[in-house]
């Protein structure tokens, strides 16, 4: 049971957490995006730091507290947004080539779900997962050469090199493309290619690491 907690509150933290950086981003500027960004990376370091000792006293109160601290605070955050915040923001905006489809196509919510990389999403979380989890483990709980890490960092290689592929081949004029020409692809390669958005990508990913 703790276990499962445990993943919930995570997949609700993601979930969290990138919605925070959709409202950040939202009908601003890049240079205030970059302000907004700034500010929220601040806080989060702060939070990094601070958090875990005001969760060490937490916890000698209960242990349980580790699952519910989150929910009030998560709670004001959503009716603060709700109330102050709904009307400033952009909101929904029209998916090309869903939105735009003839009379006599109507778009329903399978139709915009539809629209998400499915095939992205699962190879990048389990071939990344599996990475993580085989670098937690090697030579911390069992040594480089067993089993138990070598399966999830080779089976997690594997993954992410699929991921790789599957996001080339949706490049517009490329098979995935051509099947799936609704689909937007989870990382348009050509982010990489780009100076900014390719530093940008680099910095995250190795700030994630030091975490």
């Amino acid at each position: 049971m703790l276990l499962v907690g445990r993943g919930l509150q995570g997949i609700s933290c993601a979930g969290v957490q990138i919605l925070t950086k959709v409202i950040l981003a939202d009908k601003v500027s890049l240079k205030e995006n970059a302000k907004n960004n700034t500010i929220f990376a601040l806080v989060g370091g702060l939070g990094y730091g601070i958090g875990p000792v005001i969760g060490g006293y937490l916890t000698e109160a209960s242990w349980r507290w580790c699952f519910i601290i989150n929910l009030p605070i998560a709670l004001v955050g959503i009716v603060f947004v709700f109330f102050f915040l709904r009307h400033e923001l952009l909101g929904p905006q029209n998916i090309p080539g869903v939105d735009d489809a003839p009379a006599n196509e109507p778009v329903t919510f399978k139709t915009r779900v539809l629209t998400i990389d499915f095939g992205g999403q699962i190879l990048f979380l389990f071939g990344m997962g599996l990475l993580v989890l085989a670098l937690t483990w090697g030579g911390s709980y069992y040594p480089w050469s067993d089993v138990n890490v070598l399966a999830p960092l080779i089976i997690g290689l594997v993954l992410f090199s699929a991921f790789l592929i599957w996001e080339l081949l949706k490049i517009p004029g490329r098979i995935l493309a051509i099947k799936l020409p609704h689909q937007m692809a989870m990382v348009p390669i050509k982010l990489l290619w780009a100076r900014n958005a390719g530093l940008l990508l680099y910095i995250n990913f190795i700030t994630g690491m030091g975490m």
